[in-house]
């Protein structure tokens, strides 16, 4: 059993997992698809990855264009990250909003984040985190778009002047620069 909280960007889900608790270690269930159906999310996934990334950095914010996009499942297994969606579909009621939520080896709570949005994160705390991804459609990086991680004013946990940013993720437009694909 799953709760499915609905996030302020249309199609956006927080979803809190089972936890099967036991006196050496827990067993999450992070998907079923009879669950997913019934908040008709998608269960078509065609690739999982993870990444591990180092504590005070930023990655964001990225989507895959057309006709590759990709809804997305994520949780954080190991440390703790906030996690940031903006949508970026034309046609949405929720166009040009953003949903931020905490993902933690604690909570072990996932987002369900459908294709359109851009997504990125921050890492918190002190230690590396391990972010686990399931997505409907397989990575390209030919394919790979995103919009400047200080867009919109999203409220980051962190001082401008002390994050660390991968390279590519400081030369994507702002949004407001964007012409969306979606």
């Amino acid at each position: 059993m799953f709760r499915v909280k609905k996030l302020e960007v249309e199609g956006c889900y927080l979803i809190t997992p089972t936890v099967f608790m036991q006196n050496t270690c827990d067993l999450i269930k992070v998907f079923n698809d009879t669950q997913f159906n019934i908040y008709g999310l998608s269960t078509e996934f065609k690739e999982e990855y993870y990444v591990i990334v180092k504590p005070g950095v930023v990655r964001g914010m990225h989507f895959q264009l057309p006709p590759e996009e990709h809804d997305k499942l994520i949780t954080c297994i190991i440390g703790e990250i906030q996690d940031v969606v903006v949508d970026l579909r034309k046609e949405s009621k929720t166009f040009g909003k953003y949903s931020v939520v905490n993902l933690n080896e604690d909570n072990k709570n996932l987002i369900y984040i459908p294709s359109g949005c851009a997504h990125g994160y921050y890492i918190k705390g002190d230690k590396h985190a391990l972010v686990f991804y399931k997505v409907t459609k397989p990575f390209v990086r030919e394919l790979r778009g995103g919009i400047h991680w200080n867009s919109l004013d999203i409220p980051w946990e962190f001082d401008n002047n002390k994050v660390e940013v991968e390279g590519e993720d400081k030369i994507w437009p702002r949004f407001e620069e964007l012409n969306s694909p979606f």
